[in-house]
Parts: structure tokens; sequence; C-alpha cells
């Protein structure tokens, strides 16, 4: 999920390696934060084009799929819907490297 850490993302001016390996800043790196940060987005933009009442597409093919799906379920007042393509969207909560995304998306895929 190197979406939310990236050049000058990476929080209190941490390298990447560091900021992986803190604690304090890895709560910050999964989908859950990412979703929040295109809610964030989303919003400002709409608010700062004046266009509050335009419906909002969310988009994406495969881990943006994913992003795109639950989006739309988390924040069903920001997005009108949402187009998932190649999205293993049920993968399951605590998957492993048993459960892993390619294993996932290959069982989808069969």
């Amino acid at each position: 999920m190197a979406h939310r850490f990236y050049g000058d993302s990476i929080p209190y001016n941490l390298s990447l390696a560091e900021a992986l390996n803190n604690t304090d800043t890895r709560g910050y790196f999964n989908s859950a934060q990412a979703l929040a940060d295109y809610a964030t987005v989303i919003t400002h933009v709409k608010r700062k084009l004046g266009v509050h009442k335009s419906p909002v597409i969310v988009v994406g093919g495969s881990y943006g799929g994913m992003l795109a799906s639950w989006f739309r379920l988390k924040y069903p007042h920001i997005a009108l819907g949402a187009l998932a393509s190649s999205a293993p969207i049920l993968l399951p909560v605590n998957f492993t490297l048993r459960y892993g995304y390619y294993t996932i998306v290959s069982n989808v895929f069969q």
C-alpha cells in the first residue's frame, strides 16, 4: 500500500524504511486510511469547484477496484457508485500467505 507513503507524504520527514518500522506511523499505512484520504480529496475538490451536487463514481482495477468497492460501502454519501474490475473484494480479513492476494485473484479467475 505504498499509495499512502511516498515522496512528501511520508509522515514526520522519515524515510520510507523508517516510517514502515515505526509503530506510530505504520498505523496510517492501511486501506482504511487510503479510503479516508480519497474521501478528503473528493470533498475538497467538489468544494473548491463549487460542484457539491455533482455525482461521483469511483473506478479501479485489481487492488484499486477493491478500494473503489470499499469506498462506495464506507462513503455512500460521497460516491454514487463504484466500478471494480478484476477486484477480489471478498478477501478474508486475516488473510495470510496461504490466502495471499495472488492466490485469491487466481481462485477468482478460475
